[in-house]
């Protein structure tokens, strides 16, 4: 009997042995098949474009980038992003990212696909930790919260580089007719507009508008026309008064009209532009601050007969 007992617990072990052995052979095949299947489409490395941005930069004398595609710790998973961005098939959704970065300075100089691969880096930073806080404080493992924080991720390096692109577009535009003004005034003493343009980048090369100019100086450096540099100029920023200034002047060097003079009128518009923008905001301003002030007088007139009213409406006022 016991020699039975001996033989029946003997062959459930190995049943229960043979049962985990093919659970755990199972759970590697299965990652070796997703392992092998990713590395056959993702094999490769993904391609480093250089932006026309970048090489202007670098035959500028600027100093080459330092990101996460230069990191070799986080390099693998990078690259994988990489790989995945550029087989997206989106290509409206890209041009516009690719608009935005330029128009934001080309910050390190990132293409589309770069972009939306760190885009997707900061999603899978905050899937894993909303992941860890709900294995942690909700005791399991969820499905919808690292989903949600990988759009989230994502959503958030997308409306970062929105902010930057307008807040940058609007330091342009305010300092555009000083610009104007000074190179005016430098080529009325003599100079030439190229001397005029980098004698005012000199003054000031961290603000964005000498960022621009100085990107216009090396293109022409580079054998570009100074037209062709200018038009660059204005599509890589979305303003409309800088589009027109930059026709007025590509007008005025084909008509032989003083490009000094140019200057001074398209700085003297800017101003009253402005000077009209003002004027309206501030007419819509006391429309709009008309429902505010009623709420205020509402509540002071609330508060002054609040207890005569409340006696009002329960019939213990006394005349």
């Amino acid at each position: 009997m016991e020699m039975i007992c001996f033989e029946t617990i003997c062959v459930a072990f190995t049943a229960v042995g043979i049962v985990s052995f093919l659970k755990i052979a199972s759970a590697v095949a299965i990652f070796l098949f997703v392992f092998v299947f990713i590395m056959a489409i993702f094999g490769q490395r993904g391609r480093a474009e250089i932006t026309p941005e970048r090489e202007i930069a670098l035959a500028a004398g600027a100093a080459d980038r330092s990101t996460v595609f230069e990191m070799p710790l986080l390099q693998p998973v990078v690259w994988l992003l990489l790989v995945t961005a550029g087989r997206l098939p989106i290509p409206a959704i890209k041009v516009k990212i690719r608009r935005t970065l330029v128009a934001a300075g080309s910050p390190n100089f990132y293409t589309p696909d770069e972009f939306m691969a760190i885009a997707m880096l900061w999603g899978l930073v905050a899937a894993i930790i909303l992941e860890v806080v709900s294995i942690k404080f909700m005791g399991g493992v969820s499905i919808v919260l690292p989903v949600a924080g990988f759009l989230v991720g994502i959503a958030g390096v997308v409306y970062h580089l929105y902010g930057k692109a307008s807040k940058r577009i609007r330091q342009i535009g305010r300092r555009m007719p000083y610009t104007l003004d000074l190179i005016a005034l430098a080529m009325g003493a003599g100079a030439t507009f190229v001397e005029a343009v980098r004698t005012i980048v000199g003054e000031d090369p961290e603000h964005p508008f000498s960022v621009e100019l100085n990107t216009v100086l090396a293109e022409i450096d580079l054998g570009t026309t100074r037209r062709r540099a200018l038009m660059n100029m204005s599509d890589r920023i979305p303003q409309e008064s800088l589009r027109s200034i930059v026709a007025a002047i590509i007008q005025a060097e084909s008509l032989g009209t003083p490009l000094s003079n140019v200057l001074k009128q398209q700085a003297d518009l800017l101003r009253l532009q402005r000077s009209v923008r003002a004027e309206k905001l501030a007419a819509s301003a006391s429309v709009r601050i008309l429902i505010p002030s009623l709420l205020i007088l509402l509540s002071v007139v609330l508060a002054v007969f609040a207890t005569i009213i409340i006696k009002g409406v329960t019939g213990e006022l006394m005349f």
